[in-house]
């Protein structure tokens, strides 16, 4: 009998502590799982939504009949097709411009180098002119002293004749000499007088050629003077060149806005993903900047999980979370991207202000960016907005 109640006791004892092993255990579980990992169903999947906007106006004339609310587009499809009536007109108009600038411009180029050596020929040639009237000036001084000498000479003798002319007229009135012999005296005299005459008209010539050796060099003068301003012409002609080519690159601008503009009336996918408001039709007016629908990647998607700030002691860049889809119900894994810069409120439209008195302390929430593992839950495709529960390790 004493055998069997010391049986109980051991049996007893034993039920006792794996009874105790198991509460010590199932213990430091529940204090592992709630002191090791912290949770929130205060998350969702975000990712990036595209905008696809008109870069110019006009009128719709084709919509790609494969884009259409939910169905998936690659980056570089069509989208629609504006009417290019509306800018065709406009590039053919710049191109006409630019194609008669450029001719201008190479006129205006060639017009330099002309202009630089017409300038400098015309210099030298005035500055050769004014020594050959310098030279015709001298020229005609020096036969100005001549004429003067001649009159000299011929007044002279014209002088002596007519003294001898009177002195034999007295003598023919006296019959002292012959007829004949005054004739001679008075032939004479009259030679003598037309020589002075001639001479003095000779004078005269040579007066006027001195006047007009002047009055040319005055003018080569002002040849000079007109030819030197060859660096002005020159610099003339270059701002002539920097003018049109200024307006060259005007117009060529202008002719790449224009073509731009036509471009834009393809409206193209920037990116894969799936196509949300479509709102463009055949036919629709639209405007610059009018929105046309949204693209949605499904391969650049990560979660935002709204902690509290009571819950992100330990948390850190790295550590491993646990998402589980809500839609799908499984479970995917990811990690700690990072850790917001503020909390929540910070970034609402109107931010609280404490300063006001009435201060209620209350937790605040602060997003955790996780990066995913993968972008599928059992072959299936993760959406933003999709909500989840994320638990971080």
């Amino acid at each position: 009998m004493s055998d069997i109640n010391s049986n109980h006791s051991r049996i007893s004892v034993s039920l006792t502590v794996v009874a105790l092993l198991i509460l010590l255990c199932g213990g430091a579980f529940l204090w592992s799982r709630d002191h090791g990992s912290v949770s929130t169903d205060d998350a969702q999947v975000d990712g990036h939504v595209h905008p696809i906007n008109a870069r110019v106006g006009g009128t719709v004339v084709w919509v790609n009949p494969d884009i259409d609310d939910t169905k998936f587009v690659k980056a570089g499809t069509v989208l629609a097709h504006l009417d290019t009536n509306d800018y065709q007109p406009a590039i053919d108009r710049l191109e006409g411009d630019v194609q008669a600038q450029q001719a201008q411009l190479q006129t205006a180029e060639l017009a330099v180098p002309i202009t630089q050596t017409t300038s400098s020929s015309k210099l030298a040639s005035a500055h050769d002119s004014e020594a050959e009237a310098e030279a015709e000036l001298a020229s005609a001084k020096a036969g100005v002293r001549a004429a003067s000498a001649q009159v000299q000479q011929a007044e002279a003798s014209s002088r002596r004749a007519e003294n001898d002319r009177a002195r034999y007229e007295q003598l023919v009135n006296s019959h002292e000499i012959s007829r004949s012999e005054y004739d001679t005296r008075m032939t004479d005299a009259n030679v003598t007088a037309a020589q002075l005459s001639a001479a003095q008209a000779n004078l005269q010539a040579a007066d006027q050629k001195v006047q007009a050796a002047e009055q040319h060099i005055a003018e080569r003068k002002q040849d000079v003077l007109s030819a030197a301003t060859a660096p002005e012409l020159v610099a003339t002609a270059r701002s002539s060149v920097e003018r049109v080519s200024g307006e060259l690159k005007k117009s060529k601008a202008a002719l790449h806005d224009a073509q731009l503009n036509l471009g834009y009336t393809d409206i193209i996918a920037p990116v894969s993903g799936i196509v949300g408001r479509r709102s463009i039709e055949t036919g629709q007016r639209i405007a610059p900047g009018q929105l046309l629908l949204n693209i949605v990647p499904t391969d650049d998607i990560w979660v935002t999980a709204n902690y509290k700030e009571t819950q992100l002691r330990h948390v850190q860049p790295g550590a491993p979370v646990t998402i589980h889809i809500d839609t799908y119900g499984s479970d995917i894994q990811g990690s700690v991207e990072s850790i917001g810069g503020a909390t929540g409120s910070k970034y609402a439209l109107i931010a609280p202000d404490n300063a006001t008195g009435n201060y209620v302390k209350v937790v605040q929430r602060i997003p955790v960016r996780i990066r995913l593992k993968t972008v599928l839950a059992d072959g299936r495709p993760l959406l933003p907005g999709m909500s989840v529960e994320t638990s971080v390790r």
